[in-house]
């Protein structure tokens, strides 16, 4: 009888320090970048609430998750050109709004691009002045 007991408390203990073990543990990052239509380029993307631009550089931490969401009038496809291999989840945004997500856990220089599709049907009258932007991203993890 008194065994069970010794067990139960040792058990609430172990219970206890591993909800503390987790509660200490630090909240990962993520980011934003969005893809969008722009007049001039038809395409360009930005980091959270930065500056539209075509080619992006961004600096995040070890452990961040990168969210990019397709605004664009045609389709792209997330391309990892440069670093260590990673993990590209939902890499084919083939709609408005969809989305890919790629974790970085490990420090390095990581570069990427995309690979436009077609505009989409209803959106055949958009106007855009120049040739289409390539997109380049380069994320230096520290």
């Amino acid at each position: 009888m008194r065994n069970k007991g010794f067990r139960s408390a040792a058990v609430g203990l172990l219970a206890l320090a591993a909800l503390v073990v987790v509660t200490a543990a630090p909240a990962g990052r993520v980011g934003t970048v969005t893809i969008s239509h722009v007049m001039r380029g038809c395409h360009s993307w930005a980091f959270g609430s930065g500056q539209m631009r075509s080619t992006l550089s961004i600096t995040v931490q070890a452990g961040t998750v990168l969210h990019f969401v397709n605004n664009d009038v045609m389709p792209h496809r997330l391309v990892q050109t440069a670093g260590s291999k990673l993990r590209l989840t939902h890499p084919n945004m083939s709609r408005m709004a969809a989305s890919a997500s790629v974790s970085f856990s490990q420090k390095g220089v990581y570069r990427f691009t995309t690979k436009a599709g077609e505009d989409y049907k209803w959106a055949t009258s958009m106007k855009t002045i120049g040739e289409d932007h390539v997109l380049r991203l380069t994320v230096y993890v520290k």
